[in-house]
């Protein structure tokens, strides 16, 4: 009885190899502890042939990106081994403990697969029986599944029915709280850091510490943010009756003040700078297509590779040749939201104004550019119930992808018009204070986008610094972790609402 380890070091970031608290790096620290773990006959680096770390292994390059490339390589490199390891090397975490009690059980229980659920990614390899390699590359053929980092699980679920899985399961739920523990970017190779030094501190180890870290002191899960929410434009060609923006925006439908581009460029290299990757929406208010250099707007952000970007449209008021500009340098990393919320245009009208020929012409054109990132949106609420689901089938049918999202009240602000409450049982830390960073037109920085009146401001972007910015909402999120809600946190609905 032998195992094969195969550590997946394709594209690691830079973070990977920067040395943690401690000493080592995170490559160095998976291979320490791939070296220990049960029935090791050999260690496997999934890798560029260039890669070079100290350490007993041999590194090989899958012919391709997709999951049938990496079986292929577990086929041909596992020899004699009976069951393979598999993890990430950017993964210093993993925990020994569980390993030898996920292989234990594996073996026992005679699984082809045995997975860990409830912990944070990073904590437990997955377990693969050989005798299911050619199956698996066969399924992997029929799926052209790429590479990643939940991508096996991914493929087993194609047929999930053929394959005796073992799980592996948190005595703590944590899954909750998406930590990922891993060295992949620098928001969660400082996650990373913080966690190691109260480690070093605790008096317990290994798996029980990290658990009681992560569920007791979740003031260091707050590092930079990831989602980035930007206003550059004032004019919206609609009034929608469920938006705020028309009672606080002024006459927005004959709005034309918008972001210069040197603004906007300079938004980008303080994100840059801070947080190194980011998703950017450029839909917190206003309409992005009346931008008059949205091609410029779009451009500036993709010049800069760790960067992705949604828009959320009406769809009304863009120009198709824009589109087709910016569809030739999206390069897959901009995702379209089309807000259209009716199924027809006496609805519509009602819900939205005017537009719905125009907002209908936008998402058929966008679909031929954009496919599969695009997606068509509806917002459940009072009155459109019985609809709902036609507007879905409707839109399903024709082959796009559609988001039914919930209604928000903005705390208050609108009428609650909530077909359901959706809120957890217990109340958590918000997502938006935790993750978001939010700009207005004028570079004002407000606490989230429930704070239409910034009553909670946290500073200027133009002006200050964003690492001041960002510590400047870090006194909100403690209070909500000791659970302490100002008033407009209190009435908030969207707390638990997630974007990246």
């Amino acid at each position: 009885m032998s195992t094969t380890v195969f550590i997946n070091a394709l594209e690691l970031s830079n973070y990977a190899y920067e040395s943690l608290p401690g000493g080592e790096s995170s490559i160095e620290s998976v291979l320490a502890t791939a070296s220990k773990l049960p029935d090791l006959d050999k260690i496997i680096v999934l890798a560029d042939p260039n890669f070079s770390v100290p350490g007993n292994y041999k590194v090989v390059q899958p012919p391709g990106p997709n999951m049938e490339d990496l079986i292929s390589v577990f086929i041909a490199e596992t020899g004699d081994s009976e069951n393979i390891f598999y993890f990430y090397g950017d993964t210093p975490l993993v925990d020994l403990s569980i390993a030898e009690r996920m292989y234990k059980n594996h073996l026992q229980y005679f699984a082809t697969y045995t997975f860990a659920d409830g912990y944070p990614f990073g904590m437990a390899p997955e377990i693969l029986l050989k005798s299911v390699f050619s199956q698996l590359k066969t399924l992997a053929g029929k799926n052209q599944i790429k590479i990643s980092r939940q991508s096996i699980f991914e493929l087993i679920q194609k047929d999930i029915n053929s394959y005796d899985i073992e799980t592996e399961i948190s005595s703590i739920d944590q899954r909750m709280l998406r930590v990922s523990l891993s060295s992949d970017t620098k928001r969660n190779f400082n996650q990373l850091c913080r966690i190691i030094e109260e480690l070093q501190s605790e008096s317990k180890a290994g798996e029980e510490a990290i658990v009681n870290i992560l569920e007791k002191k979740q003031e260091l899960l707050r590092t930079e943010p990831s989602f980035i929410n930007v206003q550059i434009t004032g004019g919206c060609p609609q009034a929608c009756s469920y938006c705020p923006y028309p009672s606080f925006g002024g006459d927005i439908i004959n709005r034309t003040d918008e972001m210069a581009i040197e603004q906007w460029k300079m938004i980008l290299q303080k994100v840059k700078s801070f947080s190194d990757d980011a998703v950017f929406s450029i839909s917190m208010w206003g309409e992005p297509g009346m931008h008059s250099n949205i091609f410029g707007v779009v451009q500036e952000l993709l010049k800069i590779d760790k960067f992705s970007l949604i828009i959320e449209t009406s769809g009304v008021g863009w120009d198709h040749d824009v589109l087709k500009s910016i569809s030739e340098i999206a390069d897959g990393r901009i995702d379209w939201i089309l807000s259209l919320d009716a199924q027809n245009p006496d609805s519509y009208k009602e819900l939205r104004g005017e537009g719905w020929e125009e907002a209908n012409r936008t998402a058929l054109y966008l679909h031929d550019l954009f496919r599969d990132n695009l997606y068509i949106q509806s917002v459940r609420m009072e009155n459109q119930e019985e609809y709902l689901e036609k507007f879905y089938r409707s839109w399903k049918e024709k082959g796009f992808n559609v988001i039914i999202q919930k209604h928000d009240h903005f705390c208050g602000v609108l009428p609650d018009l909530r077909v359901t409450d959706l809120s957890p049982v217990k109340r958590f830390p918000c997502w938006h204070i935790k993750r978001d960073l939010n700009i207005l037109l004028d570079g004002t920085v407000p606490m989230c986008r429930e704070d239409l009146k910034v009553e909670h401001g946290l500073g200027n972007i133009f002006n200050d610094e964003l690492s001041l910015i960002w510590e400047n909402g870090k006194g909100l999120y403690l209070d909500h972790l000791s659970g302490s809600y100002p008033k407009i946190c209190s009435e908030c609905d969207e707390y638990y609402t997630y974007n990246f």
